[in-house]
């Protein structure tokens, strides 16, 4: 197995562990969980685009990423409290 491979690994265990410690005061939240894979999916769309768009693609890539940080936050805050 590969460097890169087990370094995926590692980390997607990690991160599914660490989500399983709250999985007792953890609620199901339908709108943010799909709020959050549009988000995904409008990264992995502003990656994928052209880059000629003066900066306008970039902010928005900003943008998107601080919406997923920001949701993710969401997520956490409201499953400890």
């Amino acid at each position: 197995m590969s460097n890169a491979i087990r370094n995926k690994l590692t980390i997607t265990a990690t991160i599914l562990l660490m989500g399983c410690s709250n999985l007792s005061t953890a609620e199901y939240q339908p709108a943010m969980e799909k709020a959050l894979e549009a988000l995904l999916v409008a990264e992995r769309a502003l990656e994928n685009a052209s880059h000629d768009k003066g900066g306008h693609r970039a902010a928005a890539l900003r943008h998107v990423r601080a919406a997923i940080e920001d949701t993710r936050r969401g997520i956490r805050y409201d499953n400890r409290h």
